[in-house]
């Protein structure tokens, strides 16, 4: 089907869609993904210069095509009428702080096709009186004459190239950083304060918070995890000084989220926790990247004291271009507009020995842990280097870009396929022990694939081993024989190499390992069951 063709299949059936589930389906389809596709075929809507999102309210849907590298707050879209008849292509205000409709309208030279007026009509609902009021140009089609493709792609390319000009002429264009640039200088800025940390390490970091803003750091004792996340927040522009980091010690009587977010004293004060405090400031100055770090964040039970945030941070939805989540203090009095900005990071660190707790499933599933246990003590090169200025990075280069699969898949469906048939061959490795990958992991494993190959910093096997590392091997624990197999299996998959009786030397000998890292650590839970009959991710190699 043409452009034209999808278009006119919405709004023919939009109206319809809710009485049945199967249109209801192929509409959204439509709008989400098929449209998108086609409006990728014109030569001048490129996959990397452009984001095209299909969206929709109770009583009309739109498509916006945003340019990535804008920081206008303008974007293009196709809106369809709430009855039916009528279609436009618009160029409109996506943000308070974009160019005034005025401006843009004095700005735009004369054409016949263009109208400069307050006469479209989207509908009468709110949604469609605030989205007509943000109009600044548009194009009206009429659907009983719908215009023809050849009419469509004039239009558009007419108004990609006004949106062009106008940037240019005003300077509002605003070249961001690659992840690669940004990875590059976070290596530099923290090898310049004199720190040691292998470079795959530092570039998977980045990667992990990209995917997600909330990581978690392990490792033994000494091995540099907090200092690691301080420097991680100097290198974005984090630091005490300016009070955009904040370095917040877990206590092992934390029992509730009161202890992080805040309580009410004796005397009926509310006594603000600091996390509520970063979480402020991050809100109120939008454009700056914040840190908080939760050092020894396993003293406690991490699923009781933090299990309100973990539950916020799942609630991530765009609203207007924008990240945001469900109030983390609900019906409270002074906080109950407080949510977790996507401009806030949030970094754990962790011990696992006698004094600490395990984490529960519904920790690891809804981060990535990154075991830090390589330590170089004869490395001095990084002391005789000049220290950097700090320098802050564009909050934007860290933030995701996708919170649900159907925002990358069309832009990234083949890759998205790729890993999907990995993950669901894990799947059948996985089902003895009742271990498998679920959506929300399915999710977050595809984004980190598709930031870490996109920017070429690791091949697909390089990316994947990570995530086989970081979000399915920790998850594995237990002292019966089917967890055994299942490691057994695994160490296969890894390595395409049998676990004989030598297990030693298994790792050495292993040919064609395909997931080095994963295959280390695994062999390293087979050689703890073996020794002591059970075995779990967070204990140390059997020597």
């Amino acid at each position: 089907m043409s452009l034209r063709e999808r278009l006119l299949y919405v709004a023919e059936n939009f109206s319809a869609k809710e009485s049945d589930a199967l249109l209801s389906h192929e509409v959204d389809n439509m709008l989400t993904r098929r449209i998108p596709l086609s409006l990728y075929k014109l030569s001048e809507v490129n996959r990397e210069e452009f984001k095209i999102t299909g969206m929709q309210t109770a009583l009309f849907p739109y498509i916006n095509i945003v340019d990535k590298k804008s920081v206008t707050g303008l974007a293009i879209s196709y809106a369809l009428s709430e009855d039916g008849q009528r279609l436009y292509l618009v160029l409109k205000r996506e943000e308070e702080d974009a160019p005034t409709i005025a401006d843009i309208r004095f700005f735009t030279p004369e054409h016949e096709r263009i109208k400069k007026d307050h006469l479209l009509m989207i509908g009468t609902s709110s949604d469609a009186k605030s989205f007509e009021d943000n109009v600044a140009l548009y194009v009206p089609y009429h659907i009983e004459d719908f215009a023809s493709d050849r009419q469509l792609y004039e239009d558009l390319t007419l108004f990609i190239e006004i949106h062009r000009q106008f940037l240019k002429a005003h300077g509002m264009s605003k070249e961001l950083l690659s992840d690669k640039d940004v990875i590059t200088h976070m290596k530099e800025y923290i090898k310049s304060q004199g720190f040691t940390y292998e470079d795959e390490d530092l570039t998977n970091i980045y990667l992990s918070l990209k995917t997600k803003p909330f990581i978690i750091l392990s490792g033994m004792s000494g091995t540099g995890k907090t200092k690691l996340a301080q420097l991680l927040a100097e290198s974005l522009g984090a630091t005490f000084e300016n009070g955009r980091l904040a370095l917040i010690p877990v206590r092992p009587d934390w029992h509730d989220g009161s202890d992080l977010l805040g309580y009410i004293d004796l005397r009926g004060d509310f006594r603000k926790g600091a996390f509520l405090g970063i979480v402020q400031q991050a809100i109120q100055h939008p454009t700056y990247t914040y840190v908080a770090i939760l050092d020894e964040m396993n003293l406690a039970r991490v699923e009781h004291y933090l299990s309100d945030v973990l539950s916020v941070i799942e609630s991530r939805k765009w609203q207007e271009r924008k990240i945001k989540t469900a109030p983390l203090l609900p019906g409270h009095r002074m906080f109950c507009d407080v949510y977790i900005p996507p401009n806030l990071l949030i970094v754990g660190t962790v011990n696992m020995d006698e004094t600490t707790h395990s984490f529960s499933q519904k920790v690891l599933d809804r981060t990535n842990t990154v075991e830090l246990n390589t330590i170089h003590l004869d490395s001095f090169e990084s002391l005789t280097q000049d220290s950097l200025v700090t320098a802050g990075i564009e909050t934007t280069q860290i933030q995701s870009l996708y919170i649900h699969l159907k925002d990358a898949y069309v832009e990234h469906g083949e890759l998205i396929n790729e890993v999907t048939n990995e993950l669901m061959s894990l799947n059948e490795l996985l089902r003895p022990i009742d271990c498998q990958v679920g959506y929300r992991m399915r999710d977050e494993i595809c984004f980190y694939m598709i930031y870490a190959i996109k920017s070429g910093v690791f091949t697909f096997d390089q990316a994947f081993d990570f995530q086989l590392l970081q979000k399915i091997a920790p998850r594995i624990s237990g002292g019966d024989v089917y967890t055994f197999d299942v490691l057994k299996e695994l160490y296969y998959y890894c390595t395409n190499t049998f676990v004989d009786q030598n297990i030693e030397t298994a790792v050495i000998e292993a040919e064609r390992m395909r997931f080095p890292r994963s295959a280390k650590k695994v062999m390293e839970m087979i050689r703890r069951y073996e020794a002591f009959g059970y075995t779990s991710f967070w204990t140390n190699t059997v020597r």
